[in-house]
């Protein structure tokens, strides 16, 4: 709710003065009940403001929505549905996208004979959604999934369940006055963006970095020009968020999101799994055509908030792959290694510094 923030009343003393067993007076004062009658109404009002499109043929593999509009602050959230049968009377929702504005968050649903299914929350972004600013979502109907871009980078996929988008028969927009739909074809995903930078390639992991290098952002994909030659090594360095949940990066053959690209290997850090444990687990697999057999241990040990260094080294037959110069797992090569020409990073690590350089056996000293 803005405005209002909450601290725990067992804390010996907050930065803001409230001592122990004490509520801020705007929280004592706040009443709840007419802000959820409030919220309650705002509801009602968003699911008066709706735009129906009827579709004229199914959609099918490479279908494209895109959906623009501007959230509002008197409507609390939005939603983009696409169903079958009657949409006026508690039709079929394949896919419902569902943006809460005072949450932060966006659930995915399924609703099926007047039953919602499980939700799901999580994304490979922070909430990009904000009042008053103008908001593009790009959807890409794939084969066993949706793909959900937002102005231009992708945010999450949603699995198709039953009933599934490939039979639906509109798309709906509900929460937004302002808002333009148009589907289409499409044979790349997502279609604006932000631009792809190469790698660079270094002398060495000691070599500063260069001027002219990229600024490197969250959730990237990148191009590696001249691959990762036997002997080097891809090394990224980065800050770890605070909330450390997971994070992947994948080698890819081409720089792309969609139509897919092979991965010739995956590497998932899975914090949020045991999470009571000390160490995380660590899964190493290959996606060539569909995931082949998945490698696992529980072996990095990262801490949340801090920066770590992760090299991806190209041995004679097998990807090593190191954090903080402490090997966390090996994978032989399902696909020759020549056909690395791209990598991405999903998740909860910011990075700073990626490049290629020489390295040795050793998880210390690289090459002069």
């Amino acid at each position: 709710m803005p405005g209002v923030f909450f601290k725990c009343v067992n804390c010996i003393k907050m930065d803001y003065s409230v001592e122990e067993g004490l509520l801020p007076r705007e929280a004592i004062e706040f009443d709840f009940a007419e802000d959820a009658l409030d919220y309650e109404t705002h509801l009602d009002e968003a699911r008066d403001v709706k735009f129906t499109q009827t579709l004229t043929e199914p959609l099918s593999i490479g279908s494209h929505i895109t959906c623009t509009g501007t959230p509002t602050e008197d409507i609390p959230w939005f939603a983009i549905n696409i169903g079958c049968g009657d949409p006026e009377s508690r039709g079929d929702i394949a896919v419902h996208f569902n943006v809460r504005l005072p949450q932060n968050y966006v659930v995915r649903n399924t609703r099926r004979h007047d039953k919602w299914g499980p939700e799901e929350t999580t994304a490979f972004r922070l909430f990009p959604f904000k009042v008053n600013r103008p908001f593009t979502i790009e959807v890409l109907v794939d084969e066993k999934e949706t793909l959900w871009a937002v102005d231009g980078e992708h945010y999450c996929s949603f699995a198709h369940r039953s009933p599934s988008p490939l039979g639906a028969g509109w798309v709906q927009v509900i929460g937004i006055r302002d808002t333009d739909l148009k589907i289409h074809k499409t044979d790349i995903y997502p279609t604006t963006g932000p631009p792809v930078f190469d790698i660079p390639m270094r002398e060495s992991a000691a070599h500063p970095r260069q001027q002219d290098e990229p600024i490197w952002r969250p959730n990237i994909i990148a191009k590696l020009p001249n691959g990762i030659p036997e002997g080097y090594q891809l090394v990224i360095y980065g800050r770890l968020r605070p909330m450390l949940h997971s994070f992947a990066i994948d080698l890819m053959d081409v720089h792309r999101e969609w139509p897919r690209a092979n991965v010739l290997l995956h590497v998932n850090v899975r914090a949020h799994a045991d999470a009571q444990l000390t160490r995380q687990l660590v899964v190493l697999n290959a996606h060539l055509g569909a995931w082949g057999p998945e490698r696992r241990q529980r072996s990095a040990r990262l801490v949340p908030a801090t920066y770590t260094t992760i090299r991806i080294v190209r041995g004679p037959g097998e990807w090593s792959v190191y954090t903080d110069n402490v090997l966390i797992g090996e994978m032989e090569y399902r696909a020759s290694p020549d056909g690395v020409k791209a990598m991405r990073i999903r998740g909860d690590i910011y990075p700073e510094d990626i490049y290629v350089s020489p390295s040795t056996s050793s998880p210390i000293q690289d090459k002069k």
